[in-house]
């Protein structure tokens, strides 16, 4: 016959009984047990079951052979047979020194008197009325004492000190450094002027190079502008970013022997696309504000220019777009004055468009 371990059904039993006997054996016999407070580990156990064993219930009382029975699908004395077998395995080895392992209830062995003895696990959960609660710790609060506030209070003075001392003397090292910076910088001036008295003594004041507090330079005053790109009419010139693909450069002479060139950077971006040319205007050169689908988009936005005190005007098409300026002009360089003024204070994306509508 096969070994079964039938503390599995022994364990199952106390869940619903006080009692459960093994013939031949013993019996464990389950009490409440309150809930436990163990001070030295701060530990809170739940109410349980107290397991103990008693050797003298010996009685076979049948519930634990109907369980097995029940359970494994055997006859009552197939189950008789498995306790029996059990019992002489758990009381050879308790003989022969072994401790026999109870499955959530916990183990047996012999004393030396020859005396079974059970050693029941420390925490279970036969008691249905607690199942599910856990042991917790709670670890004592630390009480604030008179003798902590004043040991903190002196921990602080202390450390104020240490830092209004550290201050100090950093301020002090402070101060000597410029101290002794002042005196060397006096020293230097004295030498200075001590050298420079002697060198007048021996009458060689007068060799000093001093040729730089009257520059003497000969330069022509000259104006030049590079010459300008020629663009095509039937093509559309934008300038709607911050790069730069052209600059024209003034060189300007404002005192003699003094050279200062001042670069003027001229906006412009090429767009390639070709367009139909639409009504006339006041001027080829258009500081555009916007262009639009709808013509009443187009309108809305020369109104509002207007009323900012731009010269606006609806051009005509662009690109089947209707376009808006915030002014024409007849020149490139009123233009750009213009493109400058309107990206600084009103839109930084405006841009010059040469056309004529």
């Amino acid at each position: 016959m096969e070994a079964v371990k039938i503390d599995i059904y022994i364990s199952d039993l106390l869940y619903s009984y006080d009692c459960v006997i093994v013939p031949e054996f013993g019996g464990f016999v389950a009490n409440y047990a309150p809930a436990k407070i163990k001070e030295v580990q701060h530990q809170f156990l739940p109410p349980s079951k107290q397991i103990s064993f008693n050797k003298n219930l010996k009685n076979n009382d049948g519930l634990l052979t109907n369980h097995i029975s029940q359970r494994r699908e055997i006859s009552f004395q197939e189950a008789n047979k498995l306790i029996r077998a059990f019992v002489d395995k758990s009381l050879t080895g308790l003989k022969n020194g072994d401790k026999i392992k109870i499955d959530k209830v916990g183990e047996l062995y012999l004393d030396p008197e020859g005396n079974i003895q059970f050693n029941e696990e420390e925490q279970n959960d036969f008691l249905l009325d607690s199942f599910g609660l856990q042991s917790f710790r709670a670890l004592p609060v630390a009480r604030d004492t008179v003798e902590n506030r004043i040991q903190e209070k002196l921990s602080s003075v202390k450390a104020y000190k240490a830092m209004e001392k550290e201050k100090k003397e950093k301020k002090e090292k402070q101060s000597n450094t410029f101290i002794w910076k002042a005196v060397a910088g006096v020293v230097l001036l004295v030498a200075a002027g001590f050298l420079l008295t002697m060198q007048y003594d021996k009458g060689t004041f007068d060799d000093l190079e001093l040729g730089f507090l009257s520059p003497s330079v000969d330069a022509e005053s000259t104006y030049e502008k590079s010459e300008a790109k020629e663009f095509d009419q039937s093509e559309t010139t934008l300038a709607a970013s911050p790069d730069f693909e052209k600059r024209e450069a003034f060189r300007y002479t404002p005192v003699e022997g003094e050279t200062t060139n001042i670069w003027v950077e001229e906006d412009k971006r090429i767009d390639n696309t070709k367009v139909a040319t639409s009504a006339k205007s006041s001027g080829s050169f258009h500081v555009m504000g916007g262009c639009f689908a709808q013509e009443n988009n187009a309108k809305k936005l020369q109104s509002s220019l207007q009323s900012l005190g731009y010269s606006s005007q609806i051009l005509g098409k662009f690109k089947n777009l209707t376009a808006v300026s915030y002014a024409s002009f007849s020149n490139r360089e009123d233009a750009v004055r213009m493109l400058r003024k309107v990206q600084n204070e009103h839109n930084p994306k405006a841009w010059i468009l040469e056309r004529n509508f």
